[in-house]
């Protein structure tokens, strides 16, 4: 049934339809009135949640009617049409609803974008807060594996022993910070997936909420980072390992096969890359497990491969330019700052001191761009899930119940 304008229609109470707060396909109880329609999600004490304990989807409903409200159509007491379908007037407002960052309605390019600017701008405390916890946590891993490779070091006194574990320190250290920058990077986009799915409806969780709300995660967030990862660095090294043995021992063929493999295989990992772009989201917002939030964005991006693919690059372009403006300014910065301070000292003193500063503003820089950066991907990724779930599921109309159930701050 759809009325004259085209606008959004419940369908007809008799009918069965999806839960509102999770996957089509999740199980529910059947109705109270025995129809076979299933009950209306309840929702938590104080108002229904984008992301309600104990999950978005499947394990527990996060969105409800308010009191009285049935689970789908428009609220209670809404003037209708003929035969019980909503006036034209309903429709229109439901279309343009937005209570938050974005319209509840399927986003264009540009909405996905302005929306991930929106969320960091009305929540910096949470967002930015987050962030540079993570941030910290990785510069005292890094600081750790550098202080231990030089206590290393240092304490052996042959030359050849010395150069052996400085290359084998190297390798590994480079291997534990990256293993250690992914993990936390796909931590907290899943930690700031809650707010960013609360900004929707117009909600700002503190850091403390978003805590409590996403702490039980962090294991299969740390899970989902393996599964991702793992396979890729072993397949690469790998592959980069047999060039490297063909062309020393003089296979050139079998060396050039071995490069177009991993030409190929990097084909393949970015495409698998932007068809698991919503795993992590979904994780968090859905209380999935690892494989299974994998699945789901599977699901979610079947058809839409290239507006997600364009939505990530578009964003991993400013991230880029965003990431080179400060790395560069501040290098060139410490680099004069540095160079300054160190012709003021005379000897091994000044060169040290210079040194210093230039690594000082070096960190900096590429603290702050990590500041802006995270939380700008984790939005645009919690966006990209959610118009992706109101395009394939109907999802703003759960939305628009959550948000009109709900008070609406910012």
């Amino acid at each position: 049934m759809s009325d004259t304008d085209g606008g959004a229609v419940p369908p007809d109470p008799s009918t069965p339809v999806p839960p509102s707060w999770s996957a089509p396909g999740s199980s529910q109880p059947p109705s109270p009135g025995g129809s076979g329609a299933p009950a209306p999600p309840v929702p938590p004490p104080g108002g229904p949640t984008y992301g309600a304990s104990p999950g978005y989807g499947a394990g527990g409903p996060a969105f409800g009617a308010g009191a009285g409200q049935p689970a789908y159509g428009p609220p209670a007491g809404t003037p209708t049409g003929t035969a019980g379908a909503p006036a034209p007037h309903w429709s229109t407002a439901l279309t343009a609803h937005k209570p938050g960052i974005v319209a509840l309605r399927p986003s264009g390019f540009g909405d996905i974008l302005e929306g991930s600017f929106a969320a960091m701008r009305r929540n910096p405390r949470t967002f930015f807060g987050l962030a540079l916890l993570t941030s910290l946590v990785i510069l005292l891993i890094l600081a750790a594996v550098g202080a231990l490779g030089y206590l290393a070091v240092t304490q052996i006194g042959s030359s050849q022993a010395n150069d052996v574990l400085l290359a084998v320190g190297t390798i590994g250290g480079f291997t534990l910070l990256f293993v250690a920058s992914s993990v936390t990077s796909v931590a907290l986009t899943g930690m700031l997936s809650y707010p960013v799915a609360e900004a929707v409806l117009g909600r700002k969780p503190s850091i403390g909420e978003t805590w409590r709300r996403t702490r039980g995660m962090l294991l299969r967030l740390a899970g989902l980072t393996l599964v991702l990862f793992i396979p890729v660095l072993v397949v690469i090294a790998g592959l980069v390992a047999v060039v490297i043995l063909a062309f020393d021992r003089g296979s050139n063929v079998l060396g050039t096969l071995g490069i177009f493999a991993i030409l190929g295989t990097a084909v393949a990992m970015a495409f698998l890359g932007v068809r698991l772009a919503l795993s992590t989201p979904a994780l968090v917002l859905e209380d999935l497990g690892a494989i299974a939030s994998l699945r789901r964005s599977w699901a979610l991006t079947r058809g839409r491969f290239w507006r997600t693919l364009g939505v990530l690059l578009v964003s991993g372009l400013i991230v880029g330019v965003v990431q080179q403006v400060l790395g560069v300014g501040f290098q060139v910065v410490g680099g004069a700052v540095g160079f300054g301070l160190g012709s003021t000292m005379s000897g091994q003193a000044g060169e040290i001191a210079g040194t210093v500063v230039v690594l000082a503003f070096t960190l900096l820089g590429s603290l702050l761009a990590t500041l802006l950066s995270q939380p700008f991907q984790a939005a645009v990724g919690t966006l990209l899930y959610t118009d992706a779930r109101i395009r394939k599921e109907g999802f703003d109309l759960a939305l628009v119940r959550a948000a009109t159930g709900a008070r609406v701050s910012g």
